[in-house]
C-alpha cells in the first residue's frame, strides 16, 4: 500500500517536474525569437510588416508549388492525364480567384459606403462562380 502511495507521488512530481520545464521553454523560446521580434516591431513597424508580409507571401508560394508539382507528376501521368489534371489545377484556382477578388470587391464597395455596388457584385461572384463551376462541366453520355 505504501508503494502505491509512493509510486502515485512520483508520478505526481514527475507531472509537475515536466510542466515545469515546459513553462521554462516556452519562457526561452519567448527570450529568444519573441522578444527581439517585439523590438523590432515597436522600432521600425514599417520594416517589420513589409518582412512579416514577404515571409508569408514565400511560404504560401513555397507550400502552393510544391502542392502544384506534387499534384501534377504524382503516379507518372501520361501526357492527356497531365492536361486534365492541369485544366483542373486551372478551373479551381479561378474558382478560388473569383472568390477571393468578390469577397475583396465587396468589401472595397461596404468601405465606399455603396451598398448597392457590393450587392451587384455579390451577384456577379456568384453568376461567374456558377459559371466556371458548373458551366463548364463537359455532360456524360450515355
Amino acid at each position: 500500500m505504501i508503494q502505491k502511495i509512493v509510486a502515485g507521488y512520483g508520478k505526481l512530481l514527475i507531472s509537475i517536474l515536466k510542466i515545469l520545464i515546459l513553462v521554462a521553454l516556452c519562457a526561452l523560446f519567448a527570450l529568444v525569437l519573441v522578444l527581439p521580434l517585439w523590438k523590432f516591431a515597436s522600432v521600425a513597424p514599417k520594416i517589420y510588416s513589409y518582412c512579416v508580409l514577404f515571409l508569408l507571401i514565400s511560404g504560401v508560394i513555397f507550400f502552393s508549388g510544391k502542392s502544384v508539382r506534387h499534384f501534377l507528376t504524382v503516379g507518372f501521368p501520361s501526357t492527356q492525364e497531365r492536361k486534365q489534371r492541369v485544366n483542373r489545377l486551372l478551373k479551381g484556382l479561378g474558382k478560388v480567384l473569383i472568390i477571393l477578388l468578390g469577397i475583396c470587391g465587396i468589401v472595397m464597395c461596404i468601405l465606399a459606403e455603396a451598398v448597392a455596388a457590393a450587392w451587384m457584385v455579390l451577384l456577379a461572384t456568384i453568376i461567374i462562380y456558377g459559371v466556371i463551376a458548373f458551366g463548364t462541366k463537359k455532360e456524360k453520355r450515355n
